[in-house]
């Protein structure tokens, strides 16, 4: 049984030292590897920080789960004890109050076996748990109800807590004499510091560093600083209390540039490290806000209070208090101002989007207007067009009129000269055959009839004028007529009645009287050769009647 008792703690302090292995190195990446030292990098790489507060938060929250569950495996006060001191760790930063009550579980288990040592141990967590809460009197009523011992005359975190403790509360002290009895515990606090971390270099040179800054050596603060970072580089690359000490000291030199680069440095190890309890992000809020950067500013001061309230470390709401009502005014004002100019801008938008409205209104009603003047001109120059068509077919017609009575004048003078002549052979030879006294000879010649023939010649001399004035007119006729049904002239005649009638109605005469008289035909007959011409048409009876007015 002992024997897989001691294989049980053995396993839980193993799990233990792995965990804590772990955070450590994923806290400090290894290798040497130069950190960012323009201030827009370290602003960059803080701004991150500040921005993924959540997802740091649930690293710390998997590494204390798995210190819960190692702490509740085990029954072994002494092995609990030890798991509690990675509890008390874990959560010292991080969250006060929890840290506080594993400190006091840690004071239980010492007193539980007896162990002077652990007991003293114990309750030095449980009066830096009471310090980070602000409770310093408290703190002090611990550490000096403890026994003094060679533990604690050579422990560093012994004369850390007294010196942390009375420097808190010289930061609340208002009258001359209690600040300088205040300050002389410091200074014996301090010493004691420095002699007991002789053996840690780094520990020991940040303390040295304060000595000569409360003296007022910042100079000679800053040359020992500057020469053990050069020596020591890796030891220095991950502190932030070395940066921060660093900082503070190029701050009272005036050196602000500098300092806040330190400043911003140890900013972002504490956020790295997921420390809640840091002053050094308060400070670099103030110097933004020393430089107009309220915005920033004004990030980095909220993020510290949140932090400072999640950790329960009321020791530190001092320093936030005495920076954020300032750095929230500031900012304040500074996003009225830009409310301000953005209502202006809001504004003059408004307006150049009224007056563009307005222009836009009045370019469409100039371009309705426009437009209306454009269509009205359209229709008018369509209507000019169709008048000056008309007045060309008018003229093509007037043209065709003009043509067709100088030839049909022509043939008018022609065949009444004809008539003239033969009037005149007529008679002479009646007269000649009266004087004789051919009486029978003129009976027989008062008889005979040469309308047929006089007819004839008409109808001939009109159809030779009209195929001359229109030469394609019986191929364009019969175009319009059904192909089986076309009309051709009979041998010798030039047109046939149907196609003389048409030509009459071609000219322009349609009256079937009228066509009747010109032919001697009856008005009957002159019907029936329309009729039967208009049944062999391709189409109705009055697209007919215009398509051969236009042949």
């Amino acid at each position: 049984m002992k024997s897989c008792s001691k294989h049980i703690v053995a396993q839980v302090l193993w799990r233990c030292m792995c965990i804590a292995a772990v955070a450590l190195l994923a806290r400090f990446p290894a290798g040497a590897a130069p950190r960012p030292a323009t201030k827009a990098a370290l602003l960059a790489q803080l701004d991150a920080l500040v921005d993924s507060g959540s997802s740091l938060d649930a690293q710390v929250e998997r590494r204390i789960t798995r210190y819960r569950k190692a702490f509740d495996a085990t029954p072994q006060a002494r092995v609990r004890f030890i798991v509690a001191n990675y509890l008390f760790y874990g959560y010292r930063k991080y969250r006060v109050d929890s840290a506080l009550y594993y400190a006091r579980v840690r004071v239980k288990l010492a007193s539980s076996f007896a162990s002077p040592d652990s007991l003293a141990s114990a309750l030095m967590n449980e009066a830096d748990g009471l310090k980070r809460m602000g409770r310093f009197n408290d703190a002090l009523q611990v550490l000096s109800g403890m026994r003094r011992s060679s533990y604690t005359r050579n422990s560093p975190y012994y004369y850390y807590l007294y010196h942390s403790i009375y420097y808190s509360i010289s930061q609340q002290l208002t009258g001359a004499d209690e600040i300088a009895a205040c300050n002389r515990r410091l200074e014996r606090y301090r010493d004691s510091v420095s002699w007991v971390n002789r053996h840690d270099p780094l520990d020991y040179c940040s303390n040295e560093a304060e000595i000569m800054k409360s003296r007022g050596q910042y100079r000679e603060s800053l040359q020992y600083l500057r020469q053990f970072e050069r020596r020591h580089p890796l030891l220095v690359q991950h502190n932030a209390v070395f940066w921060f000490t660093m900082g503070d000291t190029y701050e009272r030199l005036g050196d602000n540039d500098s300092a806040m680069l330190c400043m911003m440095r140890s900013a972002i190890i504490d956020k790295q490290s997921n420390n809640k309890t840091y002053t050094s992000l308060q400070r670099v809020a103030w110097m933004l806000y020393e430089q107009g950067d309220y915005e920033r500013a004004y990030r980095y001061i909220t993020c510290a209070m949140h932090d400072v309230i999640a950790a329960r470390a009321f020791n530190r709401l001092s320093s936030v208090s005495e920076y954020m009502p300032i750095i929230t005014t500031a900012h304040e004002q500074q996003q009225h101002a830009m409310r301000v100019r953005r209502n202006i801008s809001s504004l003059a938008v408004a307006i150049s989007a009224l007056v563009m409205g307005v222009l836009l209104l009045l370019l469409y009603r100039r371009n309705k207007k426009l437009a209306a003047t454009r269509h009205a001109l359209a229709v008018i120059n369509a209507r000019l067009k169709e008048l000056n068509e008309e007045l060309n077919r008018m003229n093509v017609r007037l043209s065709e009129s003009n043509k067709i009575k100088e030839a049909y004048i022509a043939q008018l003078f022609n065949v009444c000269s004809g008539y003239i002549d033969s009037y005149e052979k007529s008679r002479l030879s009646l007269l000649g055959k009266l004087k004789s006294g051919s009486i029978k000879s003129l009976e027989t010649s008062l008889k005979s009839s040469t309308t047929s023939v006089q007819l004839k010649t008409l109808f001939h001399n009109f159809d030779s004028i009209f195929l001359e004035l229109f030469p394609g007119f019986v191929e364009r006729f019969n175009g319009l007529l059904r192909p089986d049904e076309r009309i051709s002239p009979k041998a010798g005649e030039l047109l046939s009645p149907e196609l003389r009638i048409y030509a009459l109605v071609r000219l322009g005469i349609n009256d079937s009287v009228k066509i009747a008289g010109f032919l001697h035909y009856s008005p009957q007959t002159v019907y029936n050769y329309r009729l039967k011409v208009r049944n062999k048409a391709t189409m109705p009876k009055e697209a007919f009647l215009a398509r051969v007015k236009t042949l």
